[in-house]
Parts: structure tokens; sequence; C-alpha cells
């Protein structure tokens, strides 16, 4: 299997070195590319598209995080629970249990979001004519 993704990786690497080589020519000026220009319209609602996509998964990562929270102080861990039992006002320990531990997981799920995230370059760029792609 290594050698599979070794080839793999060595065809991109041989495409790319042509592509660099043969770079300095630009496109024929009856070359067509299929790909459109992008309006703001399409802009705007690719973005509003990756925000939502974004916000679903950090909503997800805070729900986790609730649960997890909620999770510690329920299930006793380290006596967290019994603590917060005999706690005067019991909203704050589990606020600085739950709010830390919600936030980091919201942001470690966002991240992952970002790092994954299912886009297609739909639209040519502006400099694809002067790249020569």
């Amino acid at each position: 299997m290594g050698v599979g993704i070794f080839q793999i990786d060595m065809d991109w690497l041989h495409r790319w070195l042509g592509q660099r080589r043969s770079g300095s020519a630009r496109k024929a000026p009856g070359t067509r590319n299929l790909k459109p220009r992008m309006t703001p319209e399409a802009a705007r609602h690719d973005h509003r598209q990756m925000l939502r996509f974004m916000a679903l998964n950090a909503a997800v990562g805070v729900l986790i995080g609730i649960c997890v929270g909620a999770g510690l102080i329920l299930l006793d861990i380290g006596g967290i629970g019994a603590r917060i039992g005999r706690a005067a006002n019991p909203l704050v320990p589990v606020l600085l249990v739950v709010m830390p531990i919600a936030s980091l997981f919201g942001a470690a799920a966002t991240a992952s979001a970002i790092l994954m995230m299912p886009y297609e370059k739909k639209f040519r760029d502006d400099d694809d004519d002067a790249r020569g792609e």
C-alpha cells in the first residue's frame, strides 16, 4: 500500500514539474476555460454556505463539551460532583467546569471543520490566466 501512495505522489510530482517547465507559455487566446468567473451573488452564497458549515460544527462541538462537563459532574470524577453539591452557590462552579470544556470542544470542532471543509474550486480565479492555467 505504501508503494501505491508513493507512486501517486510521484505521478503528481512529474505532472507538476511538467507544468513548471512549460508554465512560461501563456494560454492561446481561443482556449476555453470551463469555469465561470465568480459573481458577487455567488460569492455571498458560497460564504454563507461555508459559515453555516462551520457554525454547525461549532454547535455540535459545544454540545459535546457540555455533555462531557455534565458527565464529569454527574459521575463525580475527582470528587467534583460532591464539592459542587456542597457549594453555597452551585451555579458558579458548574459554569467554571462546563464552560471551558464546552468552548474547548467547540473550538476543536470548528478547527477540524476548517481543515476538512468540503470545498471544490467552482469558479476560476482572476489570476488564472496570468499563471497559464
